[in-house]
C-alpha cells in the first residue's frame, strides 16, 4: 500500500517536470526568436519552481475534492463551490508566479511590476491554470471512485463469500442426518401400518423439498411469496411428524411480491420447532407472518414453548448467527434481527428495508 502511494507520488510529481520541461523550452524558444538573453536553465529553474506550486497544492485540492464531492446528489452545489475555489486558488498561484519571475526572471521586485506581471499572467494564463484546477479535481473524484469501486468489488466477493458459507450452512440443517432419518423412519413406520397415502404424500413432499433446497439455493433473493411455499413444504413434513403441530401463516398480498433472502425463514422455523415446540410437551402452535412499516418489510416468527429465560443459548446457534450474517452483509445496520420471549414462546422479528 504505502509502495503504491509512492508510486502516486512520483508520478504526480513527473507530471510537473515534464510541464516545466515543455514550458521552459517554449519560452526559450520564444526568446531566442526576440533575441533575448535568458537561458534554457534558467527558465526551467523558474518554471520548476512555478509548476511545483501545483505540486504543493495537489494535496489541498484533493482533500477539497474529497470533501465537496460532484456526484448526482450535490453536482450542482459541488460544481459551485469548486468554481469559486478554482478561481481563488488560480489567483494566488499567478501571484505566487509574478512574485517568482519579479525575483529570478527581472532580478528585483517591486509594487509596480508585480501589478505589471500579474496582469499578463492574469489576461494570458487564467483560463489555462483554471482548467488545470477542474483537471485536478477531476484526477481527485476519478481516484476516489476507483477506491470505492474497489472497496464494493471486496464487499460483493466478501458478500458472496458469506452467502454461500450460509447457504451452505442451511442446506446442512435442511438435509441434516437427524431430519432425513426422522422422515424415513415415519415413511417406514407408516407403511408398516398399511397407511400407504400417507407415506406416499411424506415421500413427495419430502422430495419437493429438497429439490426447491438445491434450486433456489442459488439464488440470494425471492420473493416472499416463495420463501412462504418453501416453509409450508418444510412444515408440512414437519406435521406428518408431529399431527399436533398448529401452522399459522398470514401474509397480504401486496407483502408478497417483495424480495427477501432465500432461505431466510427456514433456519429460525426449524430452531422454534428444535428448541422451542419440541421442548414442551403443551406446545404445538407456529405462527408466520409480514407486515409492511415505514420502509421495511417485517417477518416475524412466533412459536410456543419455554421462553428466552429458559433457553439461554436460543440466540446462539448456527441458524441465527447465519441469519443475522447475511442481513448484515446485504444490508448493513438497516437489516436485522430480534428475538424475545413474549405470550408462553418466543417471537423473532426479522426487519428487511425495502429497496
Amino acid at each position: 500500500m504505502i509502495l503504491k502511494l509512492n508510486r502516486t507520488r512520483v508520478a504526480i510529481y513527473l507530471i510537473w517536470v515534464v510541464a516545466a520541461l515543455f514550458t521552459s523550452t517554449q519560452l526559450y524558444l520564444k526568446t531566442l526568436d526576440a533575441n533575448g538573453t535568458d537561458s534554457w536553465g534558467k527558465l526551467f529553474f523558474i518554471q520548476f519552481l512555478v509548476w511545483n506550486i501545483w505540486g504543493a497544492l495537489s494535496p489541498l485540492i484533493f482533500w477539497l475534492g474529497k470533501r465537496f464531492r460532484i456526484d448526482r446528489q450535490t453536482y450542482y452545489r459541488g460544481l459551485l463551490i469548486h468554481l469559486v475555489f478554482a478561481v481563488v486558488i488560480v489567483i494566488a498561484y499567478l501571484a505566487l508566479y509574478s512574485i517568482i519571475w519579479n525575483f529570478l526572471g527581472i532580478g528585483s521586485f517591486s509594487r509596480q511590476t508585480f501589478t505589471t506581471y500579474f496582469k499578463v499572467f492574469f489576461l494570458n494564463l487564467f483560463h489555462w491554470h483554471f482548467f488545470i484546477y477542474m483537471a485536478i479535481i477531476g484526477l481527485a473524484h476519478a481516484i476516489q471512485y476507483q477506491k470505492e469501486l474497489k472497496q464494493r468489488q471486496e464487499e460483493s466477493i466478501e458478500l458472496e463469500r458469506q452467502l454461500l458459507i450460509s447457504e451452505l450452512n442451511t442446506l446442512k440443517a435442511q438435509l441434516s442426518p437427524h431430519f432425513l432419518f426422522n422422515t424415513i423412519n415415519n415413511v417406514v413406520s407408516t407403511i408398516e401400518q398399511g397407511k400407504n397415502d400417507v407415506a406416499s404424500g411424506m415421500l413427495i413432499r419430502l422430495g419437493e423439498f429438497l429439490r426447491i433446497c438445491l434450486e433456489e439455493s442459488k439464488h440470494k433473493l425471492i420473493p416472499l411469496r416463495k420463501e412462504l411455499d418453501h416453509i409450508r413444504k418444510y412444515l408440512e413434513i414437519e406435521q406428518f411428524r408431529n399431527d399436533d403441530l398448529q401452522v399459522i401463516i398470514r401474509s397480504e398480498k401486496e407483502h408478497e411480491s417483495v424480495m427477501v433472502p432465500s432461505f431466510i425463514l427456514q433456519p429460525i422455523v426449524e430452531n422454534a420447532i428444535k428448541h422451542g415446540i419440541s421442548k414442551s410437551n403443551i406446545a404445538n402452535r407456529i405462527e408466520i407472518g409480514s407486515e409492511l412499516k415505514q420502509g421495511f418489510l417485517k417477518l416475524f416468527v412466533y412459536n410456543e414453548g419455554p421462553g428466552l429465560a429458559n433457553e439461554m443459548n436460543r440466540n446462539k446457534g448456527i441458524g441465527v448467527d447465519n441469519t443475522v450474517t447475511r442481513l448484515k452483509k446485504l444490508y448493513g445496520k438497516r437489516g436485522h434481527l430480534e428475538l424475545f420471549s413474549v405470550n408462553d414462546g418466543v417471537m423473532v422479528e426479522i426487519r428487511i428495508p425495502l429497496q
